[in-house]
């Protein structure tokens, strides 16, 4: 879990294509905030604020600090839930932020990285990655950034499964079967090899 992150944010009344694309000349990012209540709240906010939460608070609790035209603020805690990129030059275009309770808990996938040098591809197998994410439930405060997991001890023919990885405290992991992460395989030349193994063995016995 990391540090949560505050964001400023500005409520616009003004919508349409045509002012999200002078805002967005202006440096300003169009954005909507949503919760399970019903609220909608249209923002603009700074692109380098919003590039730099995107870099530091995926999956993790951002506490909007909203601008509102009457002058009054407000803080709402929220997650980053879609970020809308320009195709071609990779700029950021929209951003949708979710409502979160903090005393409820959310459903998330979360990302998983590997580490360590496998047994298996020592002896020449591959590293086959089944997911790059897991789903888990947790209050948002204990929202995990990531899971590092750590497949030196895989040999050729091994597969590591969700239930072998510790969770944090106060995290679950929501699945209805147990899911293969990561496994190691055997070199595509060996599997090559004990197939015409195989069907020479099978062209004998006939």
């Amino acid at each position: 879990m990391t540090e949560n992150v505050s964001l400023q944010a500005r409520t616009r009344s003004s919508r349409g294509k045509t002012r999200a694309k002078k805002q967005r000349k202006d440096g300003v990012v169009p954005g909507i905030y949503y919760d399970r209540e019903g609220t909608n709240i249209p923002l603009s906010l700074g692109y380098g604020a919003v590039q730099a939460a995107q870099e530091r608070a995926q999956n993790q609790v951002i506490y909007l600090k909203i601008e509102h035209e009457d002058g009054t603020e407000s803080s709402k805690p929220a997650l980053i839930w879609d970020i809308q990129f320009h195709p071609v030059k990779g700029l950021i275009q929209h951003v949708d932020f979710v409502g979160v309770d903090m005393k409820r808990e959310v459903k998330m996938d979360i990302p998983v990285e590997f580490y360590g040098d496998a047994v298996g591809v020592e002896k020449g197998g591959l590293v086959n990655a089944h997911r790059d994410s897991v789903p888990v439930a947790c209050l948002p405060g204990n929202i995990p950034e990531k899971f590092e997991i750590d497949i030196s001890e895989l040999d050729i023919g091994d597969s590591l499964y969700f239930s072998q990885v510790e969770m944090p405290k106060g995290v679950t992991r929501e699945m209805e079967e147990d899911l293969v992460i990561v496994g190691i395989s055997k070199p595509q030349q060996a599997e090559s090899e004990e197939e015409e193994e195989e069907s020479g063995e099978a062209e004998d016995s006939e």
